[in-house]
């Protein structure tokens, strides 16, 4: 039988598996660009309102920028590793990566002073006025009212 016709690999090659750290540490890039442009709409409109000033507007994108890439970056490397598919990937990037913002904002978020509490001094409430003087009885005047309104007279 002649086998020149038939063409048979002489090796498999598998398909090169790209390693997990590249592709977070490109997506985690991604991230931070989504992340600064979110973050810089949301501080320009501060900023326009002079709720915030300019330094601590770029101080805000710049931490939500990195929070952002580092929450894509881990998402991508943990469901990189458990080789997740469909919606399965889809979910655990959501999971993973909100809880990794999350823990990042607890950690770098600015420190507020405690509030002191504030004691107003005491007002004094004023008297409680006397109760309304009775309606004149419907009783028979007595002698002394008799001789008051006689004297009026």
């Amino acid at each position: 039988m002649d086998n020149t016709r038939y063409i048979y690999p002489t090796a498999i090659n598998p398909p090169r598996q790209v390693p997990a750290t590249s592709s977070a540490l490109k997506m985690g890039g991604l991230g931070m660009i989504v992340g600064a442009a979110g973050s810089a709409a949301a501080n320009i409109r501060r900023l326009n309102n002079g709720d915030i000033e300019r330094g601590q507007a770029l101080k805000n994108v710049v931490r939500d920028s990195v929070g952002a890439g580092a929450a894509t970056a881990a998402a991508t490397a943990v469901v990189g590793a458990l080789r997740l598919g469909g919606l399965f990937n889809v979910a655990g990037l959501l999971t993973v990566a909100t809880a990794t913002k999350y823990l990042y904002d607890t950690a770098f978020e600015p420190q507020t002073a405690p509030m002191v509490a504030v004691t107003e001094p005491a007002v004094k409430k004023a008297p409680a006025s006397k109760k309304a003087a009775k309606p004149a009885s419907k009783a028979k005047p007595t002698a002394k009212t008799k001789t008051a309104e006689k004297k009026e007279d």
